[in-house]
């Protein structure tokens, strides 16, 4: 029987992508199983003299590998195994891909070259925004069907502009990747927005929110800030041919779309998005395997049946015997039986989490509040108060107001506040309050870990002696492990610290910033590094971030507060009583410490 099934895999850090390209009619008899449960499907238009069956987009979340098994293991199943001629590996997981699975490795650049050129003969230059890689490519015709590459570029080691960072900026402002064209269709004007680093890019969406800019608007120029960081590293002094097709799993937004257009000044007809626009490097492989020599293709392999990489570096295992957790130690105020309370209002409003604190004259907490702002600062601070006033009614009397954070001047502006303070004055403040109220001795060291922002506070006697803050980097902050724990598809809340604080054996990941440390991650995962070695290993590099970063050599006490939103999640806190070898204690209010401190404040 002849063997004329070719297939092509393409690994790449955030999808997998499968394509199998016939040469006989016939064998499309086989198809209708894969493509009734809509994993598979057989493209509408015609792509030359065979026919091609493609699996779905699918993100692998941290496990390419068991994707690959999976999607492979389906094809090979449906069809006759003694057909296919050779299975090729492309992406940046290909080559490990390749020697787990039994197939034959292909460069991603010419997988890319030999797929456009296949589909879209009229394309001369490729633009690829993927996951973690952007291209360029400027094409040629070889001789008879063939394609030479005269020039390429890629980004460097930094994955700022590609689809990670876009991914990463979306959600921060709650909406979903699909959505961004609509949203941002017929917006007039755009906010200025970083498109160099995923970490300018935050600050930059949370001052444009503050000054005013609406979210489709921030998103606007979030797709601007992506197209810049392209022209500017990617094609920036290259030939740039037309017609150019527009690939990768970006190509999927309309409104990054719109920004090619825009700068590059390209016409309708200029700018070509192909249809299968994520399935450009699968197919090429597979036309590659075509056209070489026939290969026997290899016995199929599940990854599961093969054991995970134990060749990686471990540091010390996580423990929370040295970790005091305070946060559950308090009750529900009791509201005495007639009259009115009067009470205090603080509110600190961050860049991932806004917080209230209402307090009554004796510093005990009436009711407190910790949000996610998700980049809607006004809206959430307005929302919270409906709820305060729903659930505490008429039985208190507001006598002053205070605010904090790195929104606390519009948001004072908003409220009337009486006060308006740092986060450094807050933050003492109710660390020291608490302690007081809740331990036999006095805080005298605060590690403050937020959403992008992190503090040392040094103490003596009640007084501010030494502190320090995180500078342009959110190693160290809870975007940071938010965005990695989104990356290899586990919920940051609850599931992250219950992973890490199993593992025997965390991975030594060691100082890395967010977008380095995406990259430091997916060949772990590719080898299958287990989750929990992962996760662990996260935390622990949370803490030696902060450790080096912000604290560095400052004295550090006896009485250590672990506080701010990233002190919900235990691994953190043991991690740092691992690495520090000191007792950790997580205070009552731990979220909400700067909220309470700017209330006492008030007061």
């Amino acid at each position: 029987m002849r063997k004329d099934i070719h297939i092509g895999i393409d690994v790449g850090s955030v999808s997998v992508k499968v394509a199998a390209l016939f040469q006989d009619e016939r064998d499309f008899c086989c198809l209708f199983d894969l493509t009734e449960g809509g994993d598979f499907f057989v493209p509408r238009e015609d792509y030359g003299p065979f026919g091609w069956l493609l699996s779905a987009y699918s993100r692998h979340h941290g496990e390419p590998l068991r994707k690959v098994e999976d999607f492979l293991g389906r094809v090979l199943v449906t069809i006759p195994r003694d057909r296919v001629a050779g299975v090729w590996a492309t992406g940046s997981g290909g080559r490990l891909c390749a020697e787990r699975v039994g197939a034959n490795y292909l460069n991603a650049y010419r997988a890319v070259a030999e797929g456009v050129g296949w589909c879209h003969p009229e394309v001369s230059t490729v633009f690829e925004v993927g996951g973690e890689r952007s291209k360029y490519i400027l094409l040629a015709r070889g001789p008879g069907d063939g394609i030479q590459i005269v020039d390429y570029e890629t980004n460097g080691e930094c994955a700022a502009g590609t689809g990670s960072f876009f991914d990463q900026q979306v959600e921060r402002l709650r909406y979903r990747i699909e959505e961004v064209g609509r949203v941002v269709q017929g917006v007039e004007r755009s906010a200025s927005i970083a498109g160099r680093c995923s970490v300018f890019a935050k600050s930059d969406m949370i001052h444009a929110q503050q000054r005013g800019y609406q979210p489709p608007e921030v998103l606007k120029g979030l797709c601007e800030a992506v197209v810049r960081n392209f022209k500017g590293t990617v094609s920036k002094g290259k030939r740039i041919a037309p017609k150019v097709a527009l690939i990768g799993g970006v190509a999927a937004n309309s409104g990054v779309v719109a920004a090619f257009r825009e700068q590059f000044d390209f016409c309708d007809e200029e700018l070509v998005v192909p249809e299968l626009y994520a399935w450009m490097g699968a197919m090429g492989a597979a036309v590659v395997g075509s056209r070489r020599e026939e290969r026997k293709a290899r016995v199929f392999v599940s990854p599961s049946e093969k054991k995970a990489e134990r060749a990686y570096p471990t540091t010390r295992a996580l423990s929370m015997e040295s970790v005091r957790v305070l946060r559950d130690a308090v009750s529900s105020y009791a509201f005495p039986s007639s009259g009115v309370v009067d009470a205090f209002l603080g509110i600190d409003v961050g860049s991932v989490s806004t917080n209230l604190a209402l307090m009554d004259a004796t510093g005990a907490l009436i009711y407190g509040i910790y949000r996610m702002t998700d980049g809607r600062p006004v809206d959430v601070v307005r929302d919270s108060l409906r709820e305060m006033v729903s659930a505490v009614g008429e039985r208190v009397r507001v006598r002053g107001v205070g605010t904090t954070g790195s929104g606390r001047e519009l948001i004072g502006l908003l409220v009337g506040a009486d006060v308006i303070k740092d986060e450094i004055t807050a933050h003492k403040t109710g660390a020291l309050h608490v302690s007081r109220v809740f331990l036999d001795q006095e805080v005298d060291t605060i590690f403050e870990v937020g959403g992008q922002d992190s503090k040392f506070i040094s103490l003596k006697d009640g007084v501010v002696v030494d502190f320090s803050l995180n500078e342009a980097c959110a190693a160290g902050t809870g975007s940071f492990l938010e965005e990695q724990a989104a990356q290899i598809g586990i919920a940051i809340r609850g599931e992250f610290a219950e992973m890490a604080l199993r593992s025997k054996r965390p991975l030594k990941l060691g100082e890395r910033c967010t977008v380095f440390m995406e990259k430091e991650l997916v060949p772990y995962l590719q080898k299958g590094v287990p989750k929990e070695d992962i996760v662990a290993g996260l935390a622990i590099s949370v803490v030696q971030n902060y450790l080096n970063r912000v604290v560095k050599k400052r004295r550090i006490g006896d009485v250590i507060f672990f506080q701010g939103g990233t002190a919900y999640n235990d691994a953190v806190a043991a991690a740092f009583a691992t690495v520090l070898g000191k007792a950790i204690i997580v205070p009552p209010h731990n979220g909400i410490m700067g909220a309470v401190g700017v209330a006492l404040l008030a007061r």
